[in-house]
């Protein structure tokens, strides 16, 4: 092998490597997309190295917004160990890669498979295998950092080239296997022997490598058809000559660039000459055939993995985007005209990060089929493509995976379930449908029911957190990402939860605003970072004390995001007596309490310090106990008492005075004490909660005292709404 031919060769396409495959630039059509500046995925505002968020949109395969889970994986590869290790691997990969495709040029342009009689040369066969496997070994790492999974490769350009260019190395990597083992062992047997006269004693092609000058055998060279006795020359010792050309080889083409022509070889002894080389059965063996053909296929398999990476770097249109025409006339066709009949729904996407990375009206409503009980016939005479009203947590988690996952083990999707089993207004019928529809499930969420391609008045319309739809699925993420923007800033605000969580019974937001968390927000909220650009919703950086999002939902140092408001508590506060969330009941939590409390502490401590922390849960275990034992329990067997003496009747609720005090006695003070005290608002922790328990519990035991003595208490004759439609 010329070592300087090859060497230049590698150093050109190690240079053309190192200048074409950068970390990646900020182009506008990524811009476009994110609506973003480059500052946005990269590390310099002008571009360059990849931040954290950059790394995550590679691996999310070109598109936004990216999933927390990708998010979260890019922050462990951004680790200075990793970005250390991915670019010493890198450097590894194009070394080696320049190295190794420089020596196969080199092969077939100036040495040739064609000459090679005897075998592949040692030291080719361990350049070779050892770069192949240098490739196999950086390239999975390499693969594992860009790529999220095995079928996000069939979703992007990019994940496309990448797997044709692994599928293309496989095919190389096994035929070069193939040709240093089987092949290589097949040409060294034919080269030892005379296919022709089956002894050694006349030279062949075949055996012409073995007159190689060491050892003491003579040194031959083939020039033309003549093979040439040059053991005796001074300027051969050892079968070399001036270092870099060997005997026992062809070296036709290489006088032809020599500073001699052949007439040096007039005076070395001539060993025989070869028949033409057309004609001599023995030039083209079945074996060389094979491995010319194996050469030239790994020449055209490095070819086409060029095209890949050429298609890559200049986004050459080898894979055309899947059905791109004909989403672009869907989105037209709706845009058209609710752009003008529902210019609100228009202006709402139209600002959505939805618009920004192409999802249009009918990737969320289209329908499962005609047969979808789901489908509109409004939209027959608009659509050709079945379309529904009814947009379930199930279509969102075609995007959103892991964040549907969550919301489907929370307490929110089973609220329906709670509910009735909690509360006697839904479970004994003591309210009519037109109460039940539009107070309680406007927030727990109706069973929608379709009919003619309508939904049923009364189950819709509906966003309700605990929603039965008609597939299945539980719930709708409407509820908190309000249609059609779908505003992550606005679900991180409190507000996004007021609707629901006020009132008597769970004022959760009343709470919020009097505690000193909710006084700094109302204070200095409009000036924090709702949506920072690096994705990552930081306490302390861009804002100053968590909303209801930032304590049960959002990450902190530790504990990871999540859409399932189960987690993170270890008490179970709308329950009468108050219990572990595995011990409730209606709806046991699959958590260990002391993993979630551990969670919520984490969140507490982004902010205070550890003392601060677990004073405030110790203060919060005492007012549970204070609840349990010096409230609820004593009133709870009072009544237990009078039912089972027969002096409060069972035969339906809220027809005797004593059932709606103690209904409220735990449904709204008891709720409002606990609540008061974890979320630390002092008025309704005492004057709203634990001062309002005192009169209750006072009229509860004083009425009791009573029944005993007068007998079973007057019963209302009438009660409005029960059991009504």
């Amino acid at each position: 092998m010329n070592s300087r031919g090859s060497i230049i060769t590698a150093a050109l396409v190690l240079f053309f490597a190192g200048v074409c495959c950068t970390d990646g630039d900020a182009t506008e059509e990524f811009a476009g997309r994110t609506g973003k500046g480059c500052s946005f995925c990269h590390r310099r505002p002008a571009g360059g190295p990849l931040n954290p968020v950059g790394i995550a949109y590679v691996r999310n395969n070109y598109e936004y917004p990216i999933p927390e889970r990708i998010l979260d994986k890019s922050h462990l590869l951004s680790t200075p160990l990793h970005r250390a290790l991915r670019s010493i691997i890198g450097y590894v990969h194009l070394v080696v890669a320049s190295i190794f495709v420089g020596t196969i040029f080199y092969v077939h342009i100036f040495v040739r498979p064609t000459r090679l009689i005897g075998g592949i040369p040692r030291g080719e066969r361990i350049l070779g295998l050892s770069c192949m496997a240098t490739l196999t070994a950086t390239g999975a790492y390499l693969t594992w950092y860009r790529i999220d999974s095995a079928p996000a490769m069939l979703r992007s350009h990019f994940g496309v080239l990448l797997l044709a260019k692994l599928i293309l190395f496989g095919i190389m990597l096994t035929l070069g296997i193939c040709a240093v083992t089987v092949i290589h062992r097949r040409m060294r047997e034919e080269a030892r022997g005379d296919r022709r006269t089956g002894t050694d004693a006349e030279v062949t092609r075949g055996s012409l490598p073995r007159y190689d000058g060491r050892d003491g055998r003579p040194a031959y060279i083939l020039y033309g058809n003549t093979v040439h006795d040059v053991s005796g020359s001074e300027r051969w010792v050892g079968g070399v000559h001036f270092g870099k050309h060997a005997a026992g080889r062809d070296l036709s083409g290489d006088l032809e660039g020599a500073p001699h022509g052949a007439e040096v070889l007039a005076g070395f002894p001539v060993v025989t000459t070869f028949p033409d080389a057309r004609t001599d059965p023995e030039r083209f063996t079945a074996t060389r055939r094979i491995f010319i053909a194996m050469a030239y296929a790994n020449l055209v398999i490095i070819f086409l993995i060029l095209a890949c990476v050429s298609s890559w770097l200049w986004g050459f249109p080898m894979v055309p985007p899947p059905d791109a025409v004909g989403r672009t006339a869907d989105a037209a066709s709706c845009v058209t005209c609710h752009e003008s009949v529902r210019p609100g729904i228009y202006h709402d996407w139209h600002r959505s990060v939805h618009a920004k990375v192409g999802v249009g009206c009918r990737d969320c409503h289209r329908a499962a089929g005609p047969s979808d009980v789901a489908v509109s016939t409004a939209h027959g005479e608009n659509s050709p493509v079945p379309v529904t009203v009814l947009v379930t947590p199930s279509r969102c988690a075609g995007c959103h995976p892991d964040q549907a996952a969550q919301y489907a083990r929370s307490k929110h999707a089973h609220t329906i379930e709670i509910m009735n089993r909690i509360d006697v207004w839904l479970r004994d019928g003591m309210n009519n449908r037109i109460e039940r529809a539009t107070g309680c499930y406007t927030c727990h969420g109706t069973v929608v029911e379709f009919a003619g391609g309508r939904p049923v008045e009364g189950t819709w319309p509906n966003v309700g957190v605990g929603r039965v739809n008609p597939d299945g699925s539980l719930g709708s993420c409407t509820s908190c990402h309000t249609r059609h923007r779908f505003s992550l800033v606005e679900a991180r605000k409190p507000e996004a939860c007021d609707q629901c969580h006020l009132g008597p019974d769970h004022p959760q937001i009343e709470i919020y605003n009097e505690s000193k968390h909710g006084t700094i927000y109302h204070a200095e909220g409009d000036s924090w970072r709702w949506r920072p650009d690096d994705m990552r919703w930081i306490a302390g950086r861009d804002y100053r004390t968590p909303t209801c999002a930032g304590c049960h939902m959002s990450g902190a140092p530790g504990v990871g995001r999540t859409h399932d408001v189960t987690e993170r508590l270890a008490w179970e506060l709308q329950a009468p007596l108050t219990v572990r969330p595995e011990a409730f009941a209606p709806f046991p939590a699959a958590l260990d309490w002391r993993e979630e409390r551990g969670k919520m502490q984490g969140v507490c401590s982004q902010c205070h310090s550890g003392e601060w922390v677990s004073g405030h849960f110790a203060n919060l275990d005492s007012v549970i106990a204070n609840y349990n034992g010096t409230y609820f329990d004593p009133v709870q067997r009072t009544v237990a008492a009078l039912y089972a003496d027969g002096l409060l009747s069972r035969e339906s609720y809220f027809d005797e005075r004593l059932e709606w005090e103690f209904y409220e006695f735990w449904h709204h003070e008891g709720r409002r004490a606990r609540m008061g005290a974890a979320m630390m608002a002092p008025d309704y922790a005492w004057w709203h909660g634990f001062y309002e328990l005192k009169h209750r519990y006072v009229t509860i035991m004083e009425e009791a005292e009573r029944l005993r003595r007068a007998g079973a208490g007057e019963r209302y004759g009438e009660f409005p709404g029960r059991l009504g439609e």
